[in-house]
């Protein structure tokens, strides 16, 4: 299971859920669990050489993924919003996330 943690992007101060490790493999999982437990449709992904990104609204915040070579991160115009959404990863089963 990948560690989550608490941020805050300095870019536009929104609440953040920091994840470790940094790998490309949890982007799909994520966004599609996202997706099915907040019943939005599976955003579009963009891929530039060093950016994976994603965004879209989740119970009525605004949210983006962000992956680059050093972080990979989720984030919201609210952090009430956030920190449902980390509580709901944060109990999902051990072996939820691919290895």
């Amino acid at each position: 299971m990948p560690q989550l943690f608490p941020g805050q992007w300095v870019s536009n101060d929104w609440p953040s859920i920091d994840i470790e490790p940094v790998e490309f493999r949890l982007v799909l999982p994520l966004l599609t669990h996202l997706a099915v437990t907040y019943q939005f449709p599976l955003p579009a992904v963009q891929h530039l050489p060093d950016l994976t990104a994603a965004d879209f609204q989740v119970l009525g915040a605004e949210a983006t993924l962000m992956l680059d070579p050093w972080f990979l991160s989720l984030a919201f115009d609210s952090a009430a919003v956030r920190d449902r959404v980390l509580a709901d990863l944060l109990a999902l089963p051990s072996d939820f996330f691919p290895v």
